[in-house]
């Protein structure tokens, strides 16, 4: 395995063993980078001299925690005191920050560094950046946190921190093969972030395996948890009203997982979250973002409307026609979701369903659509996509793990379980 191609864990693990320093390890991911990035075009601001001369100043054997000279990439909505920040838009082009976004702090106080800034959509909305899927080229690699997901997707780093409002993870890490997480609402701050709705936004992070996840929560929380997997109990398996356009493979990836779970002695459950006569759970996420957005982001929409994207004045549009009662009854619908989840299915450790509809489409004017994670997205709770294999076009599939609100450690601890056990595809 050359160096680039270890996780996080395994880096550090690396490192202090003297297996190697953070030199070699700085050159081996720079050298992928020289390889890949004029293909997946995953970064926005690179500066690879800057970088290295901040990892030539710490001692490989003085590292203070796990993740100490570990370089890491930052979507581009997350300000940066020393990297340009310009929100995948024009508006904001060679726009500077005076402070870090808080998580970006954090990180580097414990002794991270970033590598650059990656690409996002226009405001973590539709309009696409330049990343391309690092699997094939023609193919989109998801979005919004398009280019974190395709960065640690192609070996260029070995974390990258994102954003979700819709499926802004999730889908994007399906799409490039990595593990993605939306941890639950509320649980790391987004302050220095750009807000798209505030009552939605999460961060995310993408890695290579489950137990850097721990690692990550471990180091923003203060905390030491170890990353040991848990088997479930019992799991809910979710093929929403939307299982008709899942693209067979994708289908029959969920359905193999099941019965795996199954002969591993975990129970499996049909769940219909949506079955509550009158709830729509997409729809109100759709009305519950676009009200939200046409409100945080009304500067740009009043005085910047020219060098907008279509997509965005239309979301913005929307979203200013929409009323205060749907709004209001787009979270009863919410919050009767979370009811549901509490009483009916109190019993299921986690959610099974789909990430994405299937493989990433070709073509890059798109990122696909974020339909599978829109319920979760509203309700709140943190998700996990694992690998799962290839479709028809060998492009990589995922299977998505759902958790409860703020029950995030215990979802990765399943997920870590679930991915050794059943040994779902790598993130290769």
């Amino acid at each position: 395995m050359e160096i680039y191609e270890m996780s996080l864990r395994e880096l550090d693990s690396g490192l202090r063993a003297g297996a190697f320093s953070l030199k070699e390890m700085f050159e081996s991911l720079v050298n992928r980078i020289e390889a890949r990035e004029k293909i997946t075009q995953a970064f926005i601001e690179l500066d690879i001299d800057r970088v290295r001369h901040q990892i030539d100043q710490i001692n490989s054997r003085d590292r203070a925690t796990r993740i100490s000279g570990i370089p890491f990439g930052v979507k581009d909505i997350f300000n940066t005191k020393d990297w340009v920040t310009s929100y995948g838009s024009s508006i904001f082009e060679g726009y500077q920050p005076w402070c870090d976004a808080a998580v970006v702090s954090q990180l580097r106080s414990a002794g991270g560094v970033v590598m650059g800034k990656t690409v996002t959509t226009e405001f973590a909305y539709f309009f696409p950046g330049k990343t391309r899927n690092p699997h094939h080229p023609d193919h989109t690699p998801g979005g919004s946190s398009q280019g974190s997901a395709a960065a640690v997707g192609d070996f260029m780093v070995p974390f990258a921190i994102g954003s979700q409002t819709a499926a802004s993870v999730i889908r994007p890490a399906a799409f490039c093969g990595v593990v993605g997480y939306k941890a639950s609402v509320g649980q790391f701050p987004l302050n220095g972030a750009l807000t798209l709705s505030y009552s939605m936004d999460s961060l995310g992070f993408f890695v290579r395996s489950v137990e850097d996840l721990q690692l990550l929560r471990n180091v923003l929380l203060g905390v030491s948890r170890e990353a040991a997997g848990l088997k479930p109990r019992k799991i809910g398996l979710v093929r929403t009203p939307f299982w008709s356009e899942l693209d067979s493979e994708s289908q029959l990836t969920i359905e193999a997982v099941g019965r795996d779970l199954a002969i591993s002695g975990i129970e499996l459950t049909e769940v219909d979250v949506d079955g509550q006569a009158g709830v729509n759970l997409v729809d109100a996420h759709q009305t519950l973002m676009a009200f939200e957005v046409a409100r945080s982001r009304a500067a740009e929409y009043e005085h910047h409307r020219e060098k907008l994207s279509d997509q965005f004045t239309q979301l913005v549009e929307s979203g200013r026609q929409i009323s205060y009662q749907a709004y209001e009854e787009a979270l009863k619908q919410r919050d009767s979701a979370n009811k549901r989840l509490h009483t009916e299915f109190a019993d299921c450790d986690l959610f099974l369903t789909a990430s994405a509809p299937g493989e990433a489409p070709k073509g890059l004017g798109s990122t696909g659509d974020p339909k599978f994670s829109r319920a979760w997205n509203l309700i709140g709770g943190p998700s996990v996509t694992l690998p799962a294999g290839k479709g028809r076009a060998a492009l990589p599939l995922g299977v998505q793990l759902v958790g409860r609100l703020n029950k995030d450690d215990d979802l990765i601890a399943h997920a870590g379980w679930i991915r050794r056990e059943l040994q779902l595809g790598s993130s290769n």
